[in-house]
């Protein structure tokens, strides 16, 4: 399964507050960051894309909170070189009981499957990846068209949407590549506050400060800074927001994983 757990953290000059972290707001749709985590996985370039010599492996992420020592927290964990399908766990965790899974599934228009395991489940990750009879909560992960790379999450955590920002949502980020999660459905909060439909609740940002090293800006599902507004599930009573926040980051990842098939497919074709 790799050696992960022997990796060394990236090495980052300092971690800081970010510009868009430390902007307050009284409005509780708009976007604030409450968490982030830095996700490291080195992607393709073209000549890795069509000799596959590299593959995405084990993803690790870091936790890089302002003036905290950075940390693995969470990784995704692939188990066979010839398939996508992966388990997310702890690093803490020495067992590593999976939190949830991503199967992907061979043929045209087969999207892959979530699998969102219960908080208390000891689950191994062969278990989450291999076992169709497992419990738990199975998505459908959907585009939104044919020719949308827009993906579709309708989950019990809430509906939500991996998109691609536009060129001015990436120029306020100043971001060369911006992934936004929107969610979808309106909910009450305790104060009785709709919440807006489309509310962004997370972001991965990428660029040279936060682009995973050793990968350059026209990788293809190269990691970045996931940057997440975790403030709704915060009094939840039947949700736990570190539920969520395993939730985003495995989606996340999916949306790279996602994204490095399409760049591999699209260099070869453009060689064929």
């Amino acid at each position: 399964m790799g050696d992960w757990k022997s990796q060394s953290p990236p090495e980052y000059k300092e971690v800081v507050a970010s510009d868009y972290a430390s902007s307050q707001s009284s409005f509780p749709d708009s976007f604030l960051a409450t968490s982030e985590l830095q996700v490291e996985a080195i992607g393709y370039n073209i000549n890795q894309a069509l000799s596959g010599s590299k593959k995405l492996e084990n993803i690790s992420v870091y936790s890089v909170e302002p003036g905290a020592p950075i940390q693995e927290k969470y990784t995704s964990i692939r188990l066979k070189s010839n398939s996508n399908s992966c388990a997310l766990v702890r690093s803490s965790d020495p067992r590593q009981n999976a939190l949830s899974s991503t199967i992907y599934r061979w043929g045209p228009g087969r999207h892959p499957r979530m699998r969102i395991l219960p908080h208390d489940a000891r689950v191994s990750v062969e278990q989450a990846i291999d076992d169709d009879k497992l419990c738990g909560e199975l998505v459908d992960v959907q585009s939104r068209s044919m020719v949308s790379r827009t993906q579709v999450f309708d989950t019990s955590l809430g509906k939500f949407e991996w998109r691609y920002g536009s060129r001015e949502e990436r120029q306020a980020y100043n971001a060369d590549s911006l992934l936004i999660l929107e969610r979808k459905d309106r909910i009450v909060l305790a104060d009785g506050t709709k919440t807006k439909s489309s509310a962004r609740v997370a972001q991965l940002i990428r660029n040279d400060q936060f682009r995973t090293p050793g990968s350059v800006r026209y990788s293809g599902g190269n990691g970045g800074r996931l940057v997440m507004d975790l403030r709704t599930w915060k009094d939840e009573k039947h949700t736990d927001a570190d539920n969520v926040e395993a939730f985003f980051v495995a989606s996340c990842i999916l949306m790279l994983k996602r994204e490095a098939d399409r760049f591999i497919e699209h260099n070869i074709a453009a060689v064929a």
